[in-house]
């Protein structure tokens, strides 16, 4: 049986997305307020013991010079990605949405492994198109492929055998060299504009302002943190980080001056934001982005793989 997610069955949706393996940040109705100037849909699938099997939820963004609307489904459906049934299921409840508001489009990015080619097969057999078919850097909304590691109930001490020597030796000489750590709120986000937008012009990519920023440590409360490094008083680098329940800690925005890259901030700023993930029994921690073609050194995206794949971990 389909439910439509309204204030009643709010929580009941929220605590599903929270325990599935498939559930992210993405999903939630928090996240939904951070993009504010969209519209937020979203359905459950209940078996007949009246447990939910699976979830969808969509953007929608009215296109006002041609009357319809886009439909968004952010990292797919919280479902197991083999249960097709399921997946047709909540596709068709969105489908009905669609109609509600004239939409011309539903796209998806779901978080799926490389190598699930009948997931792939499937969403083009319900008349999804692939585009962007075969880019390996940055073309699409969300990265096409991401960098993780599993915490694999590991002690601080065993994850940090898995970690390249001189990661091991960098994270342990940041503090030794002067480098601080803070938890911050708001009160820090012009330091971390400022630093991002220095990032930005360095490494070619367009920032966030400060407003967004704000929003999402508003709308995420307890589950977004804002961690600067400081060096001699001064804020050098800083990252947001967002956990979902035991699943996933992500590094979702990040930044670093050009100046004092020598102490390490970038490395003290990682190694807190996985010990919080430690702390919150996540399962996953979440690198974010990188280009399918990270291990060619001709790859502008090169040196982004580089510093991820120190900490251990894999592609998907």
């Amino acid at each position: 049986m389909i439910e439509r997610v309204n204030e009643k069955n709010l929580a009941e949706y929220e605590a599903f997305i929270k325990r599935h393996p498939k559930g992210l940040f993405q999903h939630s109705s928090k996240w939904a307020k951070v993009k504010s100037a969209w519209k937020w849909e979203a359905v459950m699938l209940k078996g007949d013991d009246g447990e939910i099997i699976g979830s969808a939820d969509v953007l929608i963004r009215s296109i006002p010079v041609i009357g319809y609307s886009l439909m968004y489904a952010c990292r797919g459906f919280v479902c197991d990605e083999n249960d097709f049934d399921t997946f047709d299921k909540l596709f068709n409840a969105l489908l009905e949405i669609g109609k509600e508001y004239k939409a011309y489009c539903l796209k998806i990015d779901p978080e799926i492994v490389i190598q699930n080619t009948a997931y792939t097969k499937h969403l083009i057999d319900k008349g999804f198109v692939e585009l962007n078919h075969g880019c390996m850097d940055f073309e699409n909304v969300q990265p096409r492929f991401v960098y993780c590691f599993d915490y694999n109930n590991m002690t601080e001490d065993e994850l940090m055998l898995t970690f390249k020597p001189d990661y091991r030796n960098r994270i342990r000489k940041a503090p030794k060299k002067g480098v601080e750590v803070k938890i911050c709120g708001k009160e820090a986000l012009d330091d971390f504009v400022r630093i991002m937008a220095e990032t930005g012009e360095r490494d070619g990519f367009s920032t966030r302002p400060k407003e967004y920023f704000e929003q999402i440590l508003d709308c995420m409360t307890d589950d977004a943190r804002l961690y600067m490094a400081y060096y001699k008083g001064q804020a050098i680098a800083g990252t947001l980080a967002i956990k979902w329940g035991e699943n996933v800690m992500k590094y979702q925005y990040g930044a670093s001056s050009n100046a004092h890259r020598n102490v390490y901030p970038n490395y003290a700023l990682q190694w807190a934001m996985i010990k919080w993930g430690m702390e919150c029994n996540c399962k996953v921690y979440d690198f974010g982005g990188i280009s399918g073609d990270c291990q060619n050194p001709d790859n502008p995206h090169y040196g982004l793989w580089r510093f991820k794949h120190g900490f251990g971990g894999y592609m998907k």
